[in-house]
């Protein structure tokens, strides 16, 4: 039966009723394009993603029809243009457009592309023998010559700048070196998550720069809440710490005998009598206490010993060294007059 004059094809409304049931379904949805991606390299991305991203490639009027009818994502119409396809996933924004960044591979230039980036080559040896690759290389722009067996690259040199056509004898110059400036994939047009739409600048983050300024944020927050003593579950229990150090202090200060403190008050204690026993007269002390303040004195003579010794050690390194610098100095008099 041929087909009705001015009828939809059956085709067109299911792929539009399609987007719209994405649209509906998923969490989050988008537009990316596929501008210069082989088909190759479309059906490894698509079995890549098929558990995470569902991917369709309509054309443009059908999506844009889709989009209007669902009203709530009319703001996805002005993405729309070249080769694009229409993508949705239950991941977030910036979950899902580190997956579709992923899926960008190296690859080498076209003849007659438009170049989207500066291409440096560097100066250096190739892998090659000298042969006809040496003329391929000069054709294409490059500075090479033969030395010592292999074909080099004199000078570093921009063959092509971005905006410029790449013509073919610089294409094959640049596959022949294995150079590939540019990577093809699927490239992120827009996200859209419960009506906020997002661009690739929104989306693309440094992860390790914010998850930093988390870590400082949170750094900085505990100190605040520790210092102003205000309890929470995170605060809790280096305050409680800090209480019991300061009491603990407060009581050592205090000479109060409490369980805890009694270990340092002995201590504090043992240290001011050693301390007020070397200044009595050795009579004065009887034989266990006069032995003590003499040990603590040998520890002190032995310790101002090293010290002077390390002393002592460093200033004959100085001397040495400023000896040198005096016989070079005098050296060199002597070479000039």
């Amino acid at each position: 039966m041929a087909a009705v004059r001015g009828a939809v094809p059956q085709w067109k409304l299911k792929d539009v009723e399609e987007l719209k049931e994405l649209m509906k379904n998923y969490q989050t949805i988008g537009i990316v394009s596929f501008r210069g991606v082989p088909a190759g390299q479309m059906q490894k991305i698509r079995r890549e993603l098929r558990d995470k991203v569902k991917i369709k490639v309509v054309k443009n009027t059908l999506i844009e029809k889709a989009i209007e009818e669902a009203e709530e994502f009319e703001s996805l119409k002005e993405f729309l243009g070249d080769q694009v396809a229409f993508v949705a996933s239950d991941m977030n924004p910036f979950k899902l457009f580190k997956e579709l960044e992923k899926t960008k591979e190296p690859s080498p230039l076209k003849p007659n592309q438009v170049s989207p980036v500066d291409v440096v080559v560097e100066k250096g040896p190739t892998s090659f023998p000298p042969g006809p690759v040496l003329g391929d290389l000069q054709m294409g722009g490059l500075p090479a010559a033969i030395e010592k067996g292999k074909i080099v690259i004199k000078d570093t040199v921009t063959v092509v700048r971005a905006g410029e056509v790449v013509k073919p004898e610089v294409a094959k110059a640049l596959s022949l070196l294995e150079i590939k400036p540019v990577k093809l994939g699927l490239d992120t047009r827009v996200l859209m998550e419960k009506g906020i739409v997002f661009t690739p600048e929104d989306l693309a983050i440094d992860v390790e720069a914010v998850s930093g300024q988390f870590t400082e944020a949170y750094t900085k927050a505990l100190n605040l809440a520790v210092n102003s003593a205000y309890v929470i579950p995170e605060t809790a229990e280096i305050l409680i710490a800090k209480a019991f150090m300061n009491a603990k202090n407060l009581a050592v200060n205090a000479g109060l005998p409490v369980k805890e403190a009694i270990p340092e008050i002995l201590g504090k204690a043992y240290s001011e009598m050693m301390a007020i026993a070397s200044l009595l007269p050795e009579e004065a002390l009887d034989e266990d206490l006069l032995a003590k303040v003499k040990s603590v004195e040998v520890q002190k003579v032995e310790t101002v010993s090293v010290e002077e010794e390390k002393k002592e050690e460093e200033e004959e390194v100085e001397e040495e060294e400023e000896s040198k610098e005096e016989e070079a100095i005098e050296g060199l008099g002597a070479l000039f007059g």
